[in-house]
């Protein structure tokens, strides 16, 4: 009995890990040409104004891949103006944690004008799932404390939405609170200002388009059924890859290559075990490579950083 009870256990654990989800579940999806647009109606002595963040590129950082993500404005009475005010480089740490890792405070999109993070910022935690979490950190004169307010919340047709409200205090007064209300696998869909002391500008920011693909898309896990049979290198690489297969048969394969929507690019019929790939055709960014024939298919990531 008691030896059945433990199993039960490490059973009904093991259901929890495998479904149990993330903060990078509740962010857009790290894959370059995602965004989020949002519309903010004119407010007091605010104009009205579209705000777009958006995945623009890959660049290595510390010796991870990290992607920059880039919001900017357009003033309803300045839509000629395209001001960056967002330059910031995130990446998954594989626990699901988001981390922020670098950033251009100079509005150039180059990681050699960037500040690295000697120690990654924890943009979007795991423990944002928790209701009640509260947490605070020190910018300057500025220190701001984060509190997950929700973890049910409804905008529009997203459901389950974690809320965060984000205060900010200088000088031992409040000086700024906003609300983010994070979605499952669409990321920030509202953002509201409840409170600024300087200059009364309340307003809600309504998400108005989105593009959330998975990088995964179009690749299902079950096509694949042996990563250690191809090597890519170098990677990430430039403009040539060395492929290499573990075919002892030399039968004729076909190698694909897919962008990070899952949009095919590139079709190959290969045989030799070692092979050289032009690649200098393609942009910064995750690629996923397929070798298949009639016995096997196998697969692996690309990244392109030049």
């Amino acid at each position: 009995m008691k030896k059945n009870i433990i199993l039960f256990t490490l059973l009904f654990t093991m259901i929890i890990n495998v479904y149990s989800q993330t903060a990078s579940d509740y962010y857009l999806p790290l894959c370059v040409g995602n965004y989020g647009a949002f519309d903010t109606p004119e407010s007091g002595t605010y104009g009205g104004r579209k705000t777009v963040y958006h995945l623009k590129q890959t660049d290595i950082v510390a010796g991870e891949l990290a992607y920059l993500q880039e919001a900017y404005e357009i003033g309803d009475y300045t839509p000629n103006d395209t001001s960056i005010f967002q330059q910031f480089w995130l990446r998954n740490d594989g626990n699901g944690n988001i981390l922020l890792v670098a950033i251009n405070l100079q509005g150039t999109g180059s990681i050699n004008d960037a500040i690295i993070l000697e120690v990654p910022h924890q943009y979007l935690p795991n423990e944002y799932l928790t209701l009640g979490y509260s947490r605070y950190f020190v910018f300057g004169d500025e220190t701001t404390y984060d509190t997950v307010v929700s973890v049910s919340a409804i905008v529009g047709t997203y459901t389950n939405c974690i809320v965060v409200r984000e205060t900010t205090v200088r000088d031992t007064e409040i000086n700024i609170i906003d609300e983010y209300y994070y979605a499952p696998n669409a990321g920030i869909v509202k953002m509201q200002r409840l409170y600024h002391r300087e200059e009364p500008q309340e307003y809600i920011a309504s998400l108005i388009d989105i593009l959330a693909s998975d990088c995964n898309v179009g690749l299902q896990n079950d096509e694949f059924v042996d990563e250690n049979l191809i090597t890519i290198y170098p990677n990430p690489a430039s403009d040539i890859v060395n492929l290499k297969i573990q075919n002892s048969n030399n039968e004729l394969l076909k190698l694909n290559i897919y962008n990070a929507l899952g949009i095919l690019v590139k079709t190959l019929s290969i045989s030799k075990k070692e092979n050289q790939v032009n690649v200098s055709y393609l942009t910064n960014g995750i690629y996923f490579t397929t070798v298949s024939s009639d016995n096997f298919t196998a697969k692996q990531k690309l990244v392109i950083n030049k």
